[in-house]
């Protein structure tokens, strides 16, 4: 938190944010790590400031962490982090890290996550540990900030879960099992309706074709099995050749019904040609 704050140096330590409880949990972490008091103020249009007015109380700070206050590019210093299995320094670096500089989209409407960051090499170094963690994202420039971001519905839900937020991270699954539910009930509507639209589509060209055969001949000059095909095409012009079929006596499959259309089509083609 104070390394991705507002400053984090030997003439100025310094935390803004619009969110009181992140302002708390600053000052907290900074009393109980290094037992001085910071000053939390709230200026006129709400935002919450934390800074630490004494030199010797920032220097400290600095010293506590492993800084001098003097150091040319602010960089994480990796010696805070404890290696362990489970990554457990790690995440609680990145959770102090989102809560600072970072940010995430309603899964309502997006999945997105970020993190911004004023310094070229500090956003290496969060990289670095975000990979280190095996989460996944990517990095650029936008207005002067460095971005760490990630869109991808799965690897959100990981920073999430990784960060240790679980009501979020239940939230965000619960939200992308719905919107895949929904997707899937739109995707079959719509694959039906294609169907039923091809299929009345069908229908009325056969139809059609019926009717430009009957000016020729009637249905009694024609063979049973056509005839009866017939009278059903015309009685039922909106439904599919499977549901065709098994109005026959006896049954047809959808490829017989097709092949007594063709034997339509070529009769057709003879009477135009007489």
């Amino acid at each position: 938190m104070l390394i991705f704050g507002r400053s984090f140096s030997l003439t100025e330590i310094s935390l803004m944010t619009e969110i009181k409880g992140i302002a708390e949990r600053y000052c907290a972490c900074i009393r109980d790590l290094t037992g001085v008091t910071p000053t939390l103020q709230r200026s006129g249009a709400g935002k919450f400031k934390v800074s630490i007015p004494g030199k010797e109380d920032r220097i400290k700070i600095l010293d506590f962490f492993g800084y001098t206050g003097k150091e040319l590019a602010l960089r994480v210093n990796l010696a805070n982090l404890e290696q362990t299995n489970d990554d457990c320094c790690s995440r609680a670096f990145l959770r102090g890290a989102f809560l600072v500089c970072g940010s995430v989209t309603d899964p309502q409407k997006d999945y997105h996550i970020e993190f911004s960051v004023t310094k070229a090499k500090l956003c290496d170094d969060l990289m670095q540990i975000i990979t280190d963690i095996g989460l996944k994202a990517k990095k650029i420039i936008r207005n002067n900030s460095y971005v760490i971001y990630s869109k991808d519905a799965e690897s959100v839900e990981d920073f999430i879960g990784t960060m240790g937020a679980n009501n979020a991270f239940l939230q965000i699954m619960q939200t992308r099992a719905i919107k895949n539910v929904k997707n899937q009930i739109n995707r079959r509507s719509n694959f039906e309706s294609a169907n039923m639209s091809r299929s009345i589509e069908a229908g009325l060209k056969q139809v059609s074709l019926i009717e430009e055969v009957l000016e020729k001949i009637s249905l009694n000059d024609m063979t049973e099995d056509l005839s009866t095909l017939c009278s059903l095409r015309l009685e039922n012009p909106d439904i599919s050749l499977d549901e065709l079929g098994k109005l026959m006596t006896p049954e047809l499959s959808r490829s017989a019904v097709s092949r007594r259309f063709k034997k339509l089509e070529k009769i057709a083609l003879e009477l135009k040609a007489k």
